[in-house]
């Protein structure tokens, strides 16, 4: 379609998919149809305005703040406001879908945590734990492929969890890998011990 300019393209892939939620929110701000339909088209309306759309990081909280911004500007001009729906205006932020970044960089640092302790399992537990669990194949396959039986795969199964429980536990934030590798230590001492 080349009759579509840019702006037009990245309205429709980044701003218009979320039509509904935009038209719901502006429901529950606005209290009816009509009204709520003006918010959502005044805020397109706001969006084809900006000279710097491309920008936007986020469109569709951008779309939920004017929606949210334009039904506070027209409630202040209204000569009469009533006081619960003043009220609601407050209690309905617009929600961000989007993690905080904080959120993010503890999730970033628990996989890298959780990866390390897996690195640190023993081989066959590793590999049992990586296709039953990562890769999700049926027992018997993973069985298969290991070629051992299914009972012994449930043992390397079990001991590879409880070890990756274990270990994640005692890496707390803040805290390094020293504690799984000790654990993994401690395991390879009861292994040559004849313990399991």
């Amino acid at each position: 379609m080349s009759w579509l300019r840019p702006i037009d393209q990245w309205f429709v892939d980044r701003v218009f998919v979320y039509q509904a939620r935009h038209r719901a929110y502006a429901a529950r701000l606005a209290g009816d149809q009509d009204a709520a339909e003006d918010l959502v088209q005044e805020a397109y309306a706001r969006l084809f305005r900006l000279e710097n759309w491309a920008e936007i990081a986020n469109p569709h909280a951008f779309t939920m703040r004017i929606i949210h911004n334009e039904a506070v500007e027209r409630f202040r001009k209204a000569r009469l406001v009533q006081l619960d729906q003043s009220l609601s205006l407050q209690a309905l932020e617009p929600v961000d879908d989007q993690p905080l970044p904080d959120r993010v960089a503890i999730a970033r640092d628990d996989l890298r945590r959780l990866a390390g302790c897996f690195d640190s399992l023993p081989a066959r537990c590793r590999e049992a734990v990586k296709l039953r669990k990562i890769d999700n194949l049926p027992p018997r396959e993973v069985a298969a492929k290991m070629d051992i039986s299914v009972s012994t795969l449930e043992k390397h199964l079990s001991k590879g969890l409880r070890l990756l429980a274990k270990w994640h536990s005692a890496t707390g934030p803040g805290i390094d890998e020293t504690g799984a590798t000790e654990s993994a230590r401690e395991c390879r001492k009861m292994r040559k011990l004849g313990m399991k």
